[in-house]
C-alpha cells in the first residue's frame, strides 16, 4: 500500500485506548469477588482479559500495516471458516455449553466464541459482494449481490440460532438488514424478504416458552423478582445507589453475587453504580466520539469494499452498545450481548480490535492519498 509515510486517525486511536484501559479497570473492580469465589484469585479473570488485550492490540498494530484489500480478496474464506467454526460448535465435545448454549470453542484453557468471528466475517463478506457487484446509478442485480447475500446470511443466522443464542441471531440479522439496505440493493427486496420472514421470526420469539416468558417478564420484571425479572431488577438497583457520583471505584456492593453476570453482560451496571451518572456519561461520550470518527473516514472513503466496510463496523459498534445499554437500564429484554470493549470476553475484544484496527488502516490510505494530493498540487 506504500503508506509508511501516512498516519492513521491518531484520535480515533486514542480514544479505542481510553475505552479498553477504563474496560479493563472496571472489569477487575466486576471480577474481583466471582475470581476469588472460582479460581481462589481475585485478579484472575482481569489476568485473562489484559492477556486477550496484548493479543488484540499486536493483531490491531499488524492490521494497521497490511493492505486492507487482502480482506476483500479473502472474503469467499472468511465466509466459509466462519461457517465451518459455527458447525464445529455444534458437535458435542468440541463446543462448550454454557448456560444451556453451546457456543464457544474450548483451546488450552481460552474459550473462542465463533459467533463472534460470524460476525467480523459477515461483515467482509457482505463488502465484497456489494462493491464488486454495484454498478453507479444501478441497483444491485438480484441474483449477482442480493441473492447470494441473503444465502449466506440464512446460513449464519441459523447456526448461531441452533446453539441457541438468539440474541446474536438477531444481531446478525440487524446488522446484514442494515447494510444491505445501504447496499444499493432494491429496498423492494428487502422489505419482501422481512415481510416472508415476519412469521417465522414470530414463532422463534413467542412460541418458545422461555423467550416468550422472557418478553413477559420485561414488562413486569416484579412478577417473577426471583427468577427471569431477578437481573432486571438487580440491574436497576445499581443505577438507584450510584446516584450522580456513585460509591467510588471499587466499592459497589451489587457486584457481589447479587448481580449476575457482573463482569460480563451488565458491567455497565457496575460502572453506574461506582462511578454514577457522571461516569456512564463519560462512557457513552467515549462511544459516540469514535462512532463519530469512524463516520468522519466513511465519509472520506472512496473505494466501495471500504465504504462497506467501516459501515458495517460503524453498524455493529453501534448496534452492540445500544443493546447492551438498554438491557441494562431494563429498556429491553436480556439479549446476552456484550458491552465492546469493557465486558469481559478475549472472541469479543480481539475481534473488536481487529475490525476498527482494519478501519484504522482504512483511515491511513485515505491520508496518504490526501498527502499525495497536496504534494502534487504544490508542484
Amino acid at each position: 500500500m506504500n503508506s509508511e509515510h501516512s498516519l492513521p486517525d491518531i484520535k480515533l486511536l486514542i480514544a479505542i485506548y481510553i475505552l479498553l484501559a477504563i474496560g479493563l479497570s472496571m472489569l477487575y473492580s466486576a471480577s474481583i469477588s466471582i475470581s476469588y469465589k472460582i479460581y481462589k484469585v481475585e485478579y484472575y479473570i482481569f489476568l485473562k482479559q489484559l492477556i486477550w488485550a496484548v493479543i488484540g492490540s499486536i493483531l490491531f498494530l499488524i492490521l494497521l500495516n497490511i493492505d486492507y484489500n487482502f480482506f476483500k480478496r479473502s472474503a469467499r474464506f472468511f465466509i466459509l471458516f466462519a461457517i465451518f467454526l459455527l458447525i464445529l460448535v455444534l458437535i458435542p465435545g468440541v463446543g462448550k455449553e454454557v448456560n444451556n448454549s453451546r457456543s464457544w470453542i474450548v483451546i488450552k484453557g481460552f474459550t473462542f466464541q465463533p459467533a463472534e468471528f460470524a460476525k467480523f466475517a459477515l461483515i467482509i463478506y457482505l463488502s465484497y459482494i456489494f462493491s464488486k457487484k454495484r454498478r453507479d446509478g444501478e441497483d444491485l442485480n438480484f441474483f449477482e449481490a442480493y441473492l447470494p447475500a441473503l444465502i449466506i446470511i440464512s446460513i449464519i443466522f441459523f447456526l448461531v440460532l441452533l446453539q441457541p443464542d438468539f440474541g446474536t441471531a438477531f444481531i446478525l440479522m440487524a446488522i446484514a438488514v442494515t447494510l444491505t439496505f445501504i447496499s444499493g440493493v432494491k429496498t423492494a427486496y428487502i422489505i419482501n424478504t422481512i415481510i416472508f420472514l415476519l412469521p417465522f421470526l414470530y414463532l422463534l420469539i413467542f412460541k418458545v416458552g422461555y423467550r416468550k416468558f422472557r418478553i413477559l417478564t420485561f414488562l413486569n420484571p416484579w412478577s417473577d423478582p426471583t427468577g427471569m425479572g431477578y437481573n432486571i431488577i438487580q440491574s436497576i438497583k445499581c443505577f438507584s445507589y450510584g446516584k450522580i457520583f456513585g460509591v467510588g471505584f471499587g466499592k459497589g456492593i451489587q457486584k457481589l453475587y447479587y448481580l449476575p453476570q457482573a463482569h460480563t453482560d451488565f458491567i455497565f451496571s457496575v460502572v453506574a453504580e461506582e462511578l454514577g451518572l457522571l461516569g456512564i456519561l463519560w462512557i457513552i461520550f467515549i462511544y459516540v466520539y469514535i462512532i463519530y470518527r469512524i463516520f468522519r473516514i466513511i465519509r472520506k472513503v472512496e473505494d466501495r469494499f471500504a465504504f462497506f466496510y467501516s459501515s458495517g463496523v460503524l453498524i455493529i459498534l453501534s448496534y452492540q452498545t445500544l443493546i447492551n445499554l438498554f438491557v441494562c437500564t431494563g429498556l429491553i429484554p436480556v439479549t446476552g450481548t456484550p458491552l465492546p470493549f469493557i465486558s469481559y470476553g478475549g472472541s469479543s475484544l480481539i475481534i473488536n480490535m481487529v475490525s476498527l484496527g482494519i478501519v484504522l488502516n482504512i483511515s491511513r490510505e485515505i491520508n496518504r492519498v490526501n498527502r499525495s494530493e497536496v504534494t502534487l498540487s504544490d508542484e
